[in-house]
C-alpha cells in the first residue's frame, strides 16, 4: 500500500486529504480520508476505471464531486503507472 496526503481548497478554506492506495481482485482505487466542514471525519474512495480516470464511488458526498478532479490530480501526481 502506497500513501500520501494532500493539502487540497475546498471552498474557502484548505483541507487535508489522507491517500491509501489499494489493488485487489476488484481493481484499483484510493481510499481517501479526512474532515468535512464540521470536523467530522470522513472516508471515501476513488477508482480507476477503464479509460484510466479517477473517479468517486457512487453515493460519496455530493460536495465531493466539485473537487473530484483535484482529487483525481493529486493521484496522477504521484503515480507512475
Amino acid at each position: 500500500m502506497d500513501k500520501f496526503s494532500k493539502e487540497i481548497a475546498v471552498g474557502k478554506e484548505t483541507r487535508l486529504f489522507q491517500f491509501t492506495h489499494m489493488k485487489n481482485m476488484n481493481g484499483t482505487k484510493f481510499f481517501i480520508t479526512s474532515h468535512d466542514e464540521n470536523k467530522k471525519a470522513i472516508s471515501f474512495s476513488l477508482t480507476k476505471k477503464d479509460d484510466g480516470e479517477w473517479r468517486l464511488v457512487p453515493g460519496s458526498a455530493r460536495w465531493l464531486y466539485a473537487i473530484e478532479p483535484l482529487l483525481a490530480e493529486a493521484i496522477m501526481d504521484t503515480r507512475t503507472e
